[in-house]
């Protein structure tokens, strides 16, 4: 294909096949009971996406912009699902997250599935129960700024009579599912498993969803990326570290 020819390519179809899945340590009857959330998955990443095209100095000289495909991606996601939420970060096994009004980077998931009634009662515990935050209140407070909807149930879990006492969780069937975006260098694989080792064993994560390049589309990205072939590698090399159930799931593109 002529360089000009791709510099004036617009758009591109992401695909979800059978040959880039792998399910890790029972994440396919994890994800098969939750069967809304693997269908719309795969509904969202089977789309038609608007592309960043490049030319680069390297033996395959065409390729799109990973930044775009990124935003592309979470764009996908946030239409199909209602309850999704960005920016996902945990810290002492609360999950917080950037609202559409607050842009704020941090150094956690690229998205999750959260109980969101049960992380609200773990916050709770922190800010007014048995090891309180010095400045719960404030905490308390930042959170359901940005989380309205939990306002009515926060009323339920807040008596002042119960202040110093841990209260239990609610026994449901709401998922804990954290997802990750990657088409960065090799190297943040790494990272991304331990940092979910870590959420794993304050919050007992029920599955990943591990997204990355595989097919044509690894070859348009930048070479050294997190790939489809080498994740699924790695996890079949430490299956008994990565105790967290996984869905890696490699998306190609048609253009």
């Amino acid at each position: 294909m002529l360089k000009e020819d791709w510099l004036n390519k617009k758009e591109g179809l992401i695909v979800v096949s059978d040959e880039f899945q792998y399910f890790h340590h029972h994440s396919k009857e994890i994800l098969l009971y939750h069967k809304n959330i693997l269908n719309n998955v795969k509904e969202a990443l089977s789309s038609k996406i608007s592309i960043n095209p490049q030319i680069r100095n390297r033996k395959n000289p065409i390729g799109i912009g990973a930044g775009n495909l990124n935003k592309e991606i979470r764009d996908l996601m946030k239409v199909k699902f209602d309850t999704i939420k960005f920016e996902v970060n945990e810290q002492k096994g609360v999950y917080y997250f950037s609202s559409d009004k607050d842009k704020q980077q941090i150094a956690g998931f690229d998205f999750a599935f959260l109980n969101s009634k049960n992380n609200l009662i773990k916050l709770r515990n922190l800010c007014f129960g048995e090891l309180k935050y010095s400045d719960g209140k404030k905490r308390w407070d930042s959170f359901l700024k940005k989380n309205q909807d939990l306002k009515t149930f926060s009323d339920t879990i807040l008596s002042p009579q119960d202040f110093g006492k841990n209260i239990s969780e609610l026994n449901d069937i709401e998922p804990l599912i954290l997802g990750e975006i990657q088409f960065g260098n090799w190297g943040l694989v790494y990272r991304d498993f331990f940092k979910l080792l870590k959420a794993n064993v304050q919050t007992s994560v029920d599955c990943m969803i591990y997204i990355v390049p595989a097919g044509k589309l690894e070859t348009l990205l930048s070479d050294g990326i997190v790939s489809y072939d080498k994740t699924v590698k790695l996890i079949q090399e430490f299956s008994k570290v990565i105790n967290v159930p996984v869905w890696v799931l490699g998306l190609d593109i048609k253009i």
